[in-house]
């Protein structure tokens, strides 16, 4: 139970960048100790990016390699670039670490969707990565479009209409030299124009300047996470790239 319950805590302070997943603090149920909520994209990040980091510390190794062993077939098979060898290694692993799952969890756990793995190394040689066939962008095309939906009675045809007017407004924009003045241009949330920051003596890395998430404070950093942006700072500032070569 007190396993559980770090676990949770940690999701809970978890801040990614923006538009790599939503808040995944918003999930977590303190009280009832479980997640709720979650995007199918959010399930997908947590079992590809977190899953082996929370569970190293409180599984044994019989236990976690396998677990882990799942979650990085399925992040290098959604990478955005695959050799053809690589999917042929992919095909040999899955097998065993199915295999290995097997002995963890019980038969009733195991079926046609833990069987499907097996062939999803296959499907990506034939008909390419993965992301570029996965349904994330028509299933947020179709929630905007369900937003246009006026009349209830009428739904393709409410549809239909505001399709019509969007596409109309966008193609009036063009004869305008600002956009369309009847829609607001909306920023995005870290959008910064450098054109605005006139220091020059100021290093690249610094100038997108972002926005703050959540309330602002003040702490000293730890001699290991100091050292850490440290060299972040370092290896990624153009101006240091003639040293480092």
């Amino acid at each position: 139970m007190n396993e559980k319950k770090d676990v949770l805590e940690w999701v809970k302070k978890l801040r990614f960048p923006d538009g790599y997943a939503s808040n995944l603090g918003r999930c977590v149920d303190a009280n009832k100790l479980k997640m709720f909520g979650m995007k199918s994209h959010d399930c997908h990040v947590f079992m590809q990016r977190l899953l082996p980091i929370a569970l190293r510390e409180f599984l044994p190794n019989r236990i976690w390699e396998p677990l882990t062993e799942i979650s990085l077939f399925f992040k290098q098979l959604t990478s955005s670039s695959l050799t053809d060898e690589e999917l042929r290694n992919l095909d040999e692993q899955i097998p065993v670490i199915l295999c290995n799952l097997e002995k963890i969890f019980p038969p009733s756990f195991f079926d046609s969707m833990e069987h499907l793995p097996v062939h999803l190394a296959y499907e990506a040689r034939i008909a390419d990565p993965v992301h570029y066939r996965w349904m994330y962008p028509p299933e947020r095309y179709l929630r905007k479009i369900k937003h246009k939906i006026m009349n209830k009675a009428q739904v393709e045809g409410s549809i239909s209409i505001g399709y019509i007017m969007d596409e109309a407004a966008k193609f009036a924009s063009f004869y305008f030299k600002e956009g369309d003045p009847t829609l607001p241009l909306k920023e995005k949330r870290n959008e910064v124009y450098l054109d605005d920051i006139v220091d020059d003596d100021m290093f690249e890395i610094f100038k997108p300047l972002g926005k703050a998430i959540g309330a602002e404070g003040k702490r000293y950093l730890a001699d290991n996470e100091y050292t850490a942006a440290h060299l972040y700072i370092l290896m990624n500032c153009p101006e240091g790239q003639p040293f480092i070569e």
